[in-house]
């Protein structure tokens, strides 16, 4: 009886992990996406020194999405990501139309991250 309640108590902490690491990278990633759109609303209004403030918020964030979900997802994934964010800035300055399509391949690389988590029938079987 006591390994059944050990096995139960067990798998009742393994999902309430799981589903808490779910909720926090969903929570995380609407928040890096609606600073990104706040960067390209910005970008599109010619407001760089705005844009380059939501650049800099938008790089905080990073760092600590990529130290807290580095424990979950594979490493190339995140440095893909981080790769693109390193030119977000340089793009803003030079008003390069490449800036749109790197905060797209961010966005993207963000919502893969949590589909890739989310435990799908299809990704379990």
């Amino acid at each position: 009886m006591k390994r059944l309640i050990l096995c139960i108590a067990i798998i009742v902490v393994i999902i309430s992990v799981s589903v808490f690491s779910l909720l926090t990278i969903k929570n995380k990633n609407e928040h890096l996406i609606e600073t990104l759109n706040a960067v390209t609303e910005y970008a599109e209004d010619k407001k760089t020194d705005l844009a380059l403030e939501k650049i800099d918020e938008f790089s905080r964030l990073w760092k600590k999405y990529y130290i807290c979900v580095s424990f979950l997802v594979e490493s190339s994934c995140l440095e893909d990501i981080s790769n693109s964010c390193a030119k977000l800035k340089a793009l803003l300055m030079k008003d390069s139309e490449e800036l749109y399509s790197e905060c797209e391949a961010i966005k993207y690389g963000i919502t893969l991250i949590y589909n890739n988590e989310f435990p799908y029938l299809h990704s379990i079987f």
